[in-house]
């Protein structure tokens, strides 16, 4: 009887710990509820009642669940196994957040490429475009030792015409770009929540060949996670390769 009683509310509370997973993205891209409160509330609580719907779970096979049927063990294996991942998951964020607690990512700490065209979309959002200094450059350093910038063996006019095909490819959404000073202004969304993060490309010319900086830099939150980081990389990567 226990090993059924704990199977059912292990069931219970596994798929109201999936709606809210669901419902805090859903809410936030609606502005229903803020960043903040998606994360800290409705994300925490569906943790909690997954962290509960995997004891529940161990407690059914370890009186005997698995006796009720190949259905019923398959069922709480996977809610061992996904609510697991679900729990654990958040540790990990947790860790990256505290070794890098910084959200604006560049490949010219001394000279970041300045946003312009996206700066009231940012201020309306209720950030800025400044850079924020010396310590985000040490951590970006200290975590992101790779991170450089692209020099382009052709000339500026090529380059921008390249720079911005790229982006295109990226799946970016272009707000400006601008060939006579070498600059462009995109914006990319985060697949789950759709966190808006911010970008600027910026060219110059080195004699006859021209050099690529980028800036990725997050609308909300204090860590990015190292996904202004990797979407750098990931840019870089693909402005070497020759267009199709």
């Amino acid at each position: 009887m226990i090993a059924g009683y704990s199977a059912h509310i292990a069931a219970v509370l596994f798929v109201a710990s999936l709606v809210l997973m669901l419902a805090a993205p859903l809410g936030y891209r609606l502005r229903l509820w803020s960043a903040v409160t998606a994360l800290t509330k409705v994300v925490a609580l569906g943790l909690v009642l997954a962290a509960l719907a995997v004891v529940g779970a161990i407690v059914s096979l370890a009186t005997g669940g698995w006796e009720v049927g190949p259905g019923t063990t398959i069922m709480l294996v996977a809610i061992i196994v996904i609510g697991g991942v679900a729990v654990l998951l958040p540790v990990r964020a947790k860790a990256i957040a505290e070794k890098a607690p910084i959200r604006d990512i560049t490949t010219d700490v001394g000279n970041p490429p300045a946003l312009r065209a996206l700066l009231a979309l940012r201020q309306a959002a209720g950030a800025d475009g400044a850079y924020p200094g010396a310590a985000t450059a040490a951590i970006q350093h200290a975590n992101y030792p790779d991170l450089a910038p692209l020099r382009l063996v052709m000339p500026p006019a090529n380059a921008f015409a390249r720079a911005l095909t790229a982006a295109n490819a990226m799946g970016w959404t272009v707000v400006d770009d601008d060939a006579t000073q070498g600059r462009i202004e995109a914006y990319d969304r985060t697949l789950w929540f759709g966190f808006t993060d911010d970008i600027v490309i910026r060219l110059t010319p080195e004699q006859s060949d021209t050099r690529v900086d980028l800036r990725s830099v997050s609308r909300v939150g204090i860590s990015d996670l190292g996904k202004n980081a990797k979407r750098i990389r990931a840019y870089m990567v693909k402005l070497k390769r020759p267009p199709r």
